[in-house]
């Protein structure tokens, strides 16, 4: 069994979690395709299935956080289960579908999936073991993952993440 890294108090962690979700239910307008961005290189049946990837991770993430904050680690668990799983990805991606993804997918990208998948795989773990400590710690990974890659490969979708102006508002 691994040995976890744990750094910070889980209150901090938690704090920092929950500012994280907030993100998750946040969308943006499209703007000009950036050249990182996968999306745009993808066809239309990936696009499709990814997103319904990303709207069942995102429905998942939710029932994740409700679960960290009721003790909930059966529900932390199978949801993180789902995840790792992918919902939709693995189960209908055909051999031309595979082959179209990892012509798109750059190295990082594939990197940071395979991160987050592994995240996923700690929080089902911990979660088995009732660590709601170790718990919030992997799930804030998990958003971080997140983050970093909307930031990467989708500011197309996400374009605070780009440092382009959505609006008006500056600091």
């Amino acid at each position: 069994m691994r040995k976890y890294s744990y750094v910070r108090s889980s209150r901090i962690a938690l704090a920092k979690v929950l500012l994280m979700v907030g993100f998750l239910g946040s969308s943006h307008a499209a703007v000009a395709e950036d050249t990182d961005a996968i999306g745009p290189k993808l066809t239309p049946r990936l696009q499709q299935l990814l997103t319904d990837e990303m709207r069942a991770v995102k429905q998942a993430m939710g029932h994740i956080m409700n679960g960290l904050i009721t003790g909930d680690h059966a529900m932390v668990g199978s949801q993180a289960q789902q995840i790792r799983d992918s919902f939709i990805l693995k189960k209908e991606l055909t051999e031309e579908d595979k082959k179209n993804l990892m012509a798109a997918a750059s190295p990082g990208f594939v990197k940071l999936d395979g991160s987050f998948h592994e995240m996923a795989g700690m929080l089902v773990q911990v979660a088995t073991e009732k660590h709601s400590d170790l718990q919030t710690y992997y799930f804030g990974r998990m958003v971080e993952a997140c983050q970093e890659c909307h930031s990467q490969y989708a500011t197309n979708k996400f374009p605070a993440f780009g440092g382009k102006q959505t609006g008006g508002h500056t600091h």
